[in-house]
């Protein structure tokens, strides 16, 4: 499968110029077959009939396998969950995180992750990587560490400028604990868990299958100690036994669907891509905030209202989110292609 033949398993890129998969992905036409298939099975033979229920084990076990090739992990290592946002919850909670601990993150996070870091009373030091070069970014973050850190918890790509964090170097200087949001990485660039203790996963963003499906690598489950417990962990000694929530098997099964599209040539695919996009916003005079080299989005801005530029761009088949910093971002994967970022900075030129 070849680029062009790639966009062709997305309807939406037939008409649009779609950009926003750093929140959701565009569906493939195999990924919304599957899910149908599934649900035609639980139609007709029955949801609660033996035989569906093993067949949706078995498709729920091959999911969590192919899940962790893609992160370099071991399979018994992986938990399905409905998001990173729940994965970070689980980790956060299950290490009693409380008024006592310290915690050092960015000013750069997610509420995915910060929402749970604020709800557990956490005293929560945020290293400024936001308006400082990549480069500087672990500096920042070690200058935040002390001898009372108890947590170092991050993402791996920033969602406000796609900027990358040198997890393994964090890792190595602290030794400490380190949870990593990986909702802006995984199915964007190429990702080993393993350098982290903890390692989120999002299913419906880069990896563009169904909402409400992720994962969370667990490096050492006997460390957690959860608040929150269901079937799970009566039945499980390995990672699972953290799951919480039964995910229905349609959209694990859309979710198996969409790893499937994943082409060996899509990291560099998309990396090119948004080489391009970055220096042709740049050639119309629009000011990126997004360092060469970094990860898949790209942040910019225009004079005038973020959300009416967003709106604009859509009614001309264009689709970009605005930031809650005024900002705009382009997420740019590999089923993009040059003719979705010629459409976009057209646009953006005659906004300028």
């Amino acid at each position: 499968m070849n680029p062009a033949e790639a966009r062709t398993l997305f309807p939406v890129l037939a008409r649009r110029a779609y950009l926003q998969a750093g929140s959701v992905g565009p569906l493939s036409r195999r990924t919304v077959e599957a899910m149908k298939a599934a649900e035609n099975v639980a139609l007709e033979r029955g949801r609660g009939a033996i035989s569906t229920l093993e067949s949706a084990r078995a498709v729920d076990a091959d999911l969590k396998q192919r899940i962790a090739r893609l992160i370099n992990v071991p399979a018994e290592k992986v938990v399905l969950t409905t998001s990173t946002t729940e994965g970070c919850n689980i980790v956060i909670t299950g290490l009693r995180i409380g008024p006592d601990d310290e915690v050092v993150t960015t000013d750069a996070e997610h509420p995915g992750l910060s929402a749970p870091l604020q709800a557990s009373g956490a005293r929560i030091k945020q290293a400024a990587v936001l308006h400082r070069p990549a480069s500087e970014a672990l500096r920042a973050i070690l200058d935040e560490v002390t001898p009372q850190t108890r947590l170092i918890a991050l993402s791996h790509v920033l969602w406000l400028n796609g900027h990358v964090l040198p997890l393994t170097e964090i890792k190595q200087a602290t030794g400490l604990p380190l949870l990593v949001d990986g909702a802006q990485s995984v199915g964007a660039i190429p990702v080993d868990a393993s350098v982290a203790d903890w390692y989120t996963v999002s299913g419906q963003k880069w990896l563009c299958g169904p909402e409400t499906v992720g994962a969370l690598y667990v490096a050492d489950h006997e460390r957690l100690k959860p608040r929150m417990q269901a079937h799970s962990a009566s039945v499980n000694q390995d990672a699972d036994r953290l799951r919480v929530v039964h995910l229905s098997p349609i959209v694990v099964a859309g979710m198996r669907a969409a790893l499937e599209d994943l082409p060996a040539w899509g990291f560099e695919r998309a990396a090119e891509l948004v080489t391009y996009c970055r220096g042709e916003l740049l050639g119309a005079g629009v000011e990126v905030r997004t360092e060469a080299g970094q990860g898949t989005l790209i942040s910019f801005r225009l004079p005038g209202d973020p959300a009416e530029l967003v709106n604009e761009a859509e009614e001309k088949d264009v689709v970009i989110r605005s930031l809650p910093d005024g900002w705009l971002r382009a997420s740019v994967g590999w089923w993009n292609d040059e003719a979705d970022i010629d459409r976009l900075v057209a646009l953006m030129r005659q906004e300028s």
